[in-house]
């Protein structure tokens, strides 16, 4: 232990922590969910247009932001595997918000055991070594969030901005940030610095400028998007109504990947600075560094509850409450030393309370992990089927909707077909697999799927219509349930 107490040895040790288990991850785990592949797809296309000096700024259009396909592309030109590039970069990401979670703690603490504590919680954390070994947004959003906060508590506001900004390239709910942060300065200093506001301001400009000059819309991209969620909804009605097991499970879901401990102790700092607020009370030094992160806390949190509510966001990811894991571990660090300071006598117990409920949700994310691989290892096997045996160069077709099979598969995205494609009727169904010389035909059981609707659903595989079952991916948990079928006559 002496050794850390020097810096450098500090540091270096923390790095080791947080990033050999996820650049091992990254190379060794699966993505966490199916959306992975399609930015992998995206970084390929892109980096083989940079390889061939074709690429124009309009190729940045898409259905999500572009910072982070467009930084793993540039580095894929180098490398050549857009598969692991993107997770990759993920990685280094992820150990990035582990040492900013350190160094906010740090900040807000003043008490080095706790950043010390805090950057554990983090860097051993299962859900987000997991989704830190993914390519998706998820983790490097954070880390750009993180650093933001970091420089908002040192009241470097332009860079605080630069950051922010960089957030608001890779995912759409940072631009609220052209608010938030001006507002936590004119609270911290009575003035707001209008480089700052400008800077805020080029990520909605720069994607209404590409939206426009890709489409001639400038509203394009949330446009497909608001299509995409009218055919979820139409597809799952469920989705459109708050059933209560669906709620619970969501709830739940926050809960554990924002960890227990996490949010209560974000609504107890955030009650102690609103009731000092409530009461006329001035808000003492010691308390006011909580305001910025407690604002962006309770900013994101607002945000996912509010899409929730409005069926903008019909489900919650686990993932989706890492933003709020991170951004409250250093709340939580200061609100247990702030009651172990007013109530001694219970100090011992909030301890080890904190450290129970912080178990706890490793351990629920830990098994949930597991179910991922099991989940993932059914997914693989139809994959690789699909690989094997369907002729690439051929005229047939593939309906599938499972976007992580497809992913897999390594096939062309164009010899699939989906159920945002297919009528909904049993015998033009059938018809429509003839007329577009569907081959195999993979029926996932999800409410989504318009095959999964239309025949019965059984593990012994009886044919459909001219289809016959050549295999049936399977887990127990999470449960994974995956035919596959081939036309008759085909080899």
């Amino acid at each position: 232990m002496a050794r850390l107490t020097n810096p450098r040895h500090l540091w270096l040790a923390m790095i080791s922590v947080s990033a050999i288990p996820r650049i091992l991850g990254a190379f060794f785990l699966p993505n966490a969910f199916g959306d992975a592949y399609v930015y992998i797809r995206d970084i390929g296309a892109m980096s083989a247009k940079l390889s061939a000096h074709t690429f124009a700024l309009t190729d940045l259009f898409g259905f999500w932001l572009p910072l982070y396909q467009f930084t793993c592309a540039v580095i894929n030109v180098f490398v050549g595997n857009g598969f692991y590039v993107g997770k990759a970069v993920s990685a280094f990401f992820g150990a990035g918000v582990c040492l900013l979670v350190y160094s906010i703690t740090l900040q807000l603490t003043a008490n080095r055991t706790a950043a010390l504590l805090a950057f554990v919680l983090i860097a051993l954390n299962p859900l987000h070594i997991l989704n830190s070994t993914s390519a998706m947004t998820d983790v490097p959003h954070a880390f750009f969030v993180l650093a933001s906060l970091y420089f908002v508590l040192r009241q470097g506001w332009v860079a605080a901005a630069i950051f922010a900004a960089l957030a608001g390239l890779t995912r759409v709910e940072s631009w609220m940030f052209i608010a938030l942060i001006p507002a936590i300065q004119f609270l911290r200093e009575r003035r707001i610095s209008f480089v700052a506001v400008l800077i805020l301001l080029i990520p909605p400009v720069f994607w209404f400028y590409i939206s426009w000059k890709a489409t001639g819309n400038w509203l394009a991209c949330f446009q497909a998007r608001q299509q995409y969620h009218d055919w979820l909804l139409a597809m799952n009605p469920k989705l459109g109504r708050f059933a209560l097991r669906q709620v619970l499970r969501d709830g739940a879901s926050l809960l554990v990947s924002t960890d227990i401990a996490v949010f209560l102790a974000a609504f107890v700092a955030g009650w102690k600075v609103l009731k000092r607020l409530l009461t006329g009370g001035k808000i003492s030094n010691e308390m006011l560094p909580t305001l910025p992160p407690l604002i962006f806390w309770f900013a994101f949190l607002s945000l996912l509850i509010f899409a929730y509510l409005t069926h903008q966001q019909p489900i919650i990811f686990p993932r989706y409450g890492l933003i709020l894991f991170s951004l409250g571990i250093a709340i939580l660090a200061w609100t247990v030393l702030r009651l172990r300071e007013e109530k001694a006598h219970l100090a011992r117990r909030l301890v080890i309370s904190v450290i129970a409920i912080c178990v706890f949700d490793a351990s629920v994310q830990l098994v949930g992990s597991a179910g991922l691989l099991n989940q993932y290892s059914a997914q693989r096997a139809v994959a690789d089927y699909l690989r094997d045996h369907f002729p690439p160069n051929g005229n047939g077709r593939i309906f599938c909707d499972e976007g992580t099979v497809q992913a897999l598969s390594g096939i062309a995205p164009e010899k699939f077909l989906s159920s945002a494609d297919a009528p909904r009727d049993r015998a033009d169904f059938l018809a429509f697999l003839n007329e577009k010389n569907v081959e195999y035909l993979v029926i996932v059981k999800k409410e989504d799927s318009i095959p999964s609707k239309l025949f019965p659903w059984s593990e012994y595989g009886e044919r459909v219509g001219t289809f016959e079952s050549v295999m049936h991916g399977y887990s127990e948990f999470l449960p994974t349930n995956i035919q596959l079928y081939r036309a008759s006559g085909q080899r």
